[in-house]
């Protein structure tokens, strides 16, 4: 059918069902295309919002307005075409949890694995051990515990980025755990008192994982003197570090963060800094120090992260 230049598209919502088991009967004849919610650039595609990227306070504003719209109601077409979005995502989630989890690998502890399931939808943006996992529920071994967040993982509910060390086994023991979807945190009953800052560090995840294949790089976070919440690794090589604040009007927030990024930088010898945070703009230079760019999410969003770490686009 490919050499008659028919192509077929195959679509589902399980990764291992698309990637793993069809890849043994088409061996060199496919490709497999990840398709993410919306981002906040085909978000606002969908909302008919045009901006011209003048700057002025109005077009900050509505994109400001925009944008706390998409982070609190995620980026499923269905619910920013206006459906209501607790039915929708609740009955999504327990679709998934049964139909593509428990059904499909036959899980005998199911009130376990959907009360794990909740719980890493209301713990999104921070770090896991697979050990913490294993007794806060009870379960048999770390294994099992590994076993579940990747079932979770393949399904398309989560996301898990590892902790960037040199030493592989460190590395391979924490995860930070992010949903798939900022929607999401309605399943832990979170929706009513958002948490700003955890859905921005969410949001930045989501728009950095979208293009790391694409832009062939690795995505880690950063934990020993400091933490970092995102390192952008390629070809053996940090690119940049990037730190997420809702806002840095503090000084003392706003010296911590300088102060992780310099650590870290010097550790791992990055030498593009940034910090997305809601609405602040501003270059820091230090003599001596590598500059610091702090950008406002939206500009992020609509220029360095739609268009990937390398300038495309």
């Amino acid at each position: 059918m490919l050499r008659n230049n028919i192509k077929i598209v195959l679509t589902g919502s399980n990764s291992k069902l698309l990637s793993r088991e069809m890849a043994s009967h088409l061996t060199g004849r496919y490709s497999t295309i990840e398709l993410f919610p919306f981002s906040f650039h085909e978000f606002l595609i969908a909302k008919e919002m045009k901006w011209k990227g003048t700057g002025t306070a109005r077009e900050k504003g509505l994109l400001h307005g925009y944008y706390r719209e998409y982070a609190e109601k995620g980026g499923f077409p269905e619910v920013v075409a206006g459906e209501s979005k607790r039915s929708y995502i609740v009955n999504l989630f327990d679709a998934i949890v049964t139909r593509d989890i428990i059904y499909r690998y036959n899980l005998r502890h199911i009130r376990t694995f959907r009360d794990l399931a909740i719980y890493l939808s209301g713990n999104y943006a921070s770090e896991i051990s697979y050990n913490r996992i294993k007794n806060i529920f009870g379960l048999g071994s770390e294994n099992t515990a590994k076993n579940y967040v990747s079932y979770l993982e393949e399904a398309y509910l989560v996301a898990c980025m590892p902790k960037f060390s040199f030493k592989k086994q460190e590395s391979l023991r924490y995860r930070k755990i992010y949903l798939i979807d900022t929607a999401f945190p309605v399943v832990a009953g979170n929706s009513f008192t958002p948490n700003y800052g955890r859905l921005l560090e969410n949001v930045v995840f989501l728009n950095l994982a979208r293009n790391a294949k694409r832009l062939r790089y690795e995505l880690f976070y950063y934990k020993k003197q400091v933490e970092i919440d995102f390192v952008i690794y390629s070809n053996r090589k940090v690119l940049e570090i990037i730190q997420v604040a809702q806002t840095i009007n503090d000084s003392k927030t706003l010296r911590r963060e300088v102060r992780a990024l310099r650590t870290a930088a010097n550790e791992l010898k990055a030498e593009k800094l940034t910090i997305i945070t809601l609405d602040e703009s501003k270059v820091l230079s230090e003599e001596g120090s590598r500059s610091i760019r702090i950008v406002p999410v939206t500009e992020w969003l609509l220029g360095d992260g739609e268009k990937g770490r390398k300038g495309e686009g």
